[in-house]
């Protein structure tokens, strides 16, 4: 029988925790004890949010955290539905991750000044990969897409409030949601131009090919999640030293985190997406090289990009995150085995430009990026970032500000929450702005910049950050940002 961790037993390690709305317009946080002792509950109380005449006759928040896309399949559809996977485990798996997990044994060492890919890392991320890869197709077929019950057990759990955005929601075949819209140049590097969508007229620069992904979190990550959100579809919290937290958080060791990636870019546009895995998602209908309509329909897409992210004690900021790109140009059998590594990354590296002026930089050390025969552009300055990412940014620079604010409030970038998808300067110039963004630390610290101290530290989860401040709109607007075209 299929065995999630190689070893799966499973044993009550916290007391229930829940969220109840007081009749006087308060949030009364209870928090039990853990594990049977230590101190006594506490009990806080917390202004709530305002509610507006529109929250009046709103849908109740279970009715849509927890639903499967924003859409239903049309009448007669007879290709794949998406379900979300939401029975989050109620204990923590038993066990040591760091006798269950083989990359939390191997030898690679994060505090090095100076790192540069090797066996070691090659075996690290191959590992995960592994773990990843059980009980899949390797050819990940439309007909499947990613599973998430393996062997008759659920190893892989979906994050909700995923499919209340009309614009960027889950769509209804594999439940994927839209993400960055990626230009030629980010494929293949500037100049260089293929079919470019297959539309006539179409620049380098003027085509867009937009991003549609769906990522899981493993039995470890799916406890955090669910202590995060109740059965209600509303967030728990937790105080711990005068300082309330999203409880379940930080992400225990042994969180795995897998996220699949796929392009309207067609294998015309980029050659080495030859014989990657097609899927057929519920999209948005492209208008002219550069615009697309909040109409959707059903089209192929291709997977380009594979993320994965793991805690390890080890690192500086308790995560290690990976990524795979699709290289259709290597002799491999399969779509799995031609995903290959892009890189590895543990910290922002604050030690060098543009957070820190480069004659007091050190080099790059804490992304490492493997040899690749096909284009890939980096991150700022040598950290690491997939092929539909943002080359200004770095992985973790981008995941490390989920934040949001706290009582289910709305979130405005570079208002009271970090702006995680850029500002005027990114990677052009050493500012406070660059400083933070770049800097590494980890929960429960405050965004480095100083701002944003009351916001409330996700621990590097963007697939968290987006269903809290898609609840925020439930909350307080009692409705999700209308898309226009």
């Amino acid at each position: 029988m299929f065995n999630p961790h190689f070893m799966n037993k499973r044993r009550l390690t916290k007391a229930a925790f829940f969220l109840a709305i007081g009749a006087m317009g308060t949030a009364m946080i209870i928090t039990p004890a853990c594990d049977g002792g230590g101190s006594d509950a506490k009990t806080e109380e917390q202004p709530a949010a305002e509610e507006s005449e529109a929250t009046m006759e709103k849908p109740p928040a279970s009715e849509l955290a927890f639903r499967n896309a924003v859409g239903d399949p049309p009448p007669g559809w007879a290709g794949p539905v998406f379900e979300l996977s939401h029975n989050y485990p109620t204990s923590l798996p038993e066990g040591n991750p760091q006798e269950m997990f083989p990359w939390l044994q191997m030898d690679v060492d994060f505090d090095s000044d100076e790192v540069q890919w090797n066996a070691q890392w090659e075996e690290y991320i191959q590992s995960i990969k592994d773990y990843v890869g059980q009980g899949q197709d390797p050819n990940l077929p439309n007909a499947l897409g990613f599973q998430t019950n393996i062997g008759g057990n659920t190893m892989w759990y979906h994050i909700p409030w995923m499919a209340y955005d009309p614009k960027t929601g889950r769509e209804f075949t594999h439940g994927t949601t839209n993400e960055r819209t990626a230009h030629i140049s980010d494929f293949v590097g500037s100049g260089l131009m293929h079919g470019v969508n297959s539309i006539a007229g179409a620049t380098s620069e003027e085509a867009g090919f937009e991003t549609w992904a769906v990522g899981c979190y493993n039995d470890f990550g799916g406890y955090a999640v669910g202590q995060a959100w109740g059965q209600s579809g509303t967030p728990n919290y937790t105080t711990e030293g005068g300082q309330v937290e999203v409880k379940g958080l930080p992400f225990p060791e042994g969180t795995v985190v897998v996220k699949v990636l796929f392009t309207t870019a067609t294998p015309e546009d980029v050659p080495y997406l030859e014989g990657s895995a097609q899927w057929e998602v519920n999209r948005h209908v492209q208008l002219s090289p550069s615009k697309y309509s909040c109409e959707r329909a059903v089209a192929p897409v291709y997977l380009v990009q594979m993320d994965v992210a793991v805690v390890d004690h080890r690192s500086p900021t308790n995560w290690v995150f990976g990524t795979f790109a699709y290289n259709g140009t290597i002799d491999a059998g399969t779509v799995w085995d031609r995903m290959v590594p892009v890189g590895l990354q543990w910290g922002m590296d604050g030690q060098s430009w543009p957070a820190v002026p480069k004659e007091n930089e050190m080099p790059i050390h804490e992304s490492v990026l493997a040899p690749i025969n096909i284009y890939e552009h980096d991150g700022c300055y040598k950290r690491l970032a997939g092929p539909v990412d943002n080359k200004q940014s770095s992985c973790m620079s981008c995941h490390g500000g989920a934040f949001v604010p706290p009582n289910g409030q709305i979130g405005t970038m570079g208002t009271n929450i970090p702006p995680i998808f850029g500002f005027p300067t990114l990677c052009k110039e050493v500012d406070e702005a660059n400083s933070a963004y770049f800097t590494t630390y980890k929960w429960p610290e405050k965004y480095p910049s100083g701002q944003y101290n009351d916001a409330l530290n996700l621990d590097f989860s963007l697939q968290m950050w987006v269903a809290f401040l898609q609840y925020a709109n439930w909350n307080v607007n009692g409705q999700p940002d209308p898309c226009t075209d």
